[in-house]
């Protein structure tokens, strides 16, 4: 690339912006700020998909020759619809800023907000506020290690996927997300296991064996479903699995950790028992299928945990004695 530093306004086109020192030491400053803030936006490592021709892999191949424009021009067609080829109204316009170093190549898209002044790029707000859309992507010039950074809960596809050719490298958090996806859309189950008449029980011992264990392996849930007496599975010849599983569920990784905070996010629920008051949980169906909470007439009934009776007891005191 023949710059170091430079800056698109992408809208329903993309415009370089003319740039002196000044906005320079500007734009360097908002890459630190995000680069040091990391607790205010969701960080994954992500690799390159092999099998297509991203614009990370056409930098790669020639970082002198690379032309800049490709940068902006991609990412433009990614912000577009495919049937309409006009911008997605869900994607803001905004500024990509692209900055190279020796050893290093960062990529900023910053969605129009009161964030930054758009004249000089100098910072009059926090990136970490609410209202401050970013979206990053910090590369080894090698692509030995990539970061994929976004504002939002997750990152955007069009962002990583479209644009970066990039993809999430498949870890615990992959695996779980996955996983929880598969079974409540019952894609884990071969169509022989789904055809049992003890279906809905295989798939309620399923997320019963998820919550309680902090490793998923696919041979031991075939254990564990066998030993339960639901299914009836040998497990002394080749290839047993695929009675069990779906095809779908090759994607998941032999065995990995559970992530605790994806079942959080998937499981947690909250039960509103009056006007001031709400019951909250990390995982209700856990809750309900361990019969720890149940009504009543109109008096919920709630089993307190031995590791906590104590705390529970200090906070509501002696009720009965009042």
């Amino acid at each position: 690339m023949e710059k170091n530093v430079a800056v698109y306004e992408i809208t329903d086109e993309f415009t370089e912006i003319v740039l002196d020192n000044n906005k320079i030491r500007n734009i360097n400053e908002i890459f630190e700020t995000i680069v040091k803030n990391s607790s205010s936006h969701i960080s994954v490592v992500a690799e390159v998909i092999e099998e297509r021709e991203g614009i990370l892999k056409k930098f790669i191949q020639s970082p002198e020759d690379f032309d800049i424009n490709l940068f902006p021009k991609k990412l433009l067609e990614s912000e577009r619809s495919s049937s309409t080829n006009s911008r997605k109204k869900s994607i803001r316009s905004g500024f990509l800023f692209i900055k190279e170093s020796d050893d290093s190549l960062l990529l900023l898209k910053l969605e129009k907000t009161s964030v930054a002044d758009t004249e000089t790029f100098k910072l009059v707000a926090q990136l970490g506020t609410e209202k401050t859309y970013y979206k990053a992507c910090i590369a080894r010039k090698d692509l030995s290690t990539i970061e994929v950074v976004d504002k939002n809960r997750k990152v955007a596809s069009y962002w990583m996927s479209d644009f970066l050719g990039l993809q999430e490298v498949r870890n615990s958090r992959i695996n779980s997300l996955e996983l929880i996806k598969l079974v409540e859309n019952k894609e884990l189950f071969s169509t022989q296991i789904k055809e049992k008449q003890n279906f809905s029980d295989i798939v309620s011992e399923t997320k019963g064996y998820i919550f309680d264990h902090n490793i998923f392996d696919k041979s031991e849930l075939i254990d564990y479903l066998n030993y339960r007496g639901l299914i009836d599975i040998p497990t002394d010849v080749g290839n047993y699995e695929d009675e069990f599983f779906a095809i779908e569920a090759k994607q998941l990784d032999a065995n990995f950790t559970i992530d605790s905070k994806v079942l959080r996010d998937e499981y947690k629920d909250e039960i509103r028992v009056s006007s001031d008051t709400v019951i909250k949980t990390d995982n209700f169906e856990k809750l309900k299928r361990r019969k720890q909470i149940k009504i009543e007439d109109n008096e919920i009934i709630l089993t307190v945990s031995d590791d906590f009776i104590n705390e529970v007891r200090s906070k509501i005191g002696n009720i009965n004695a009042e």
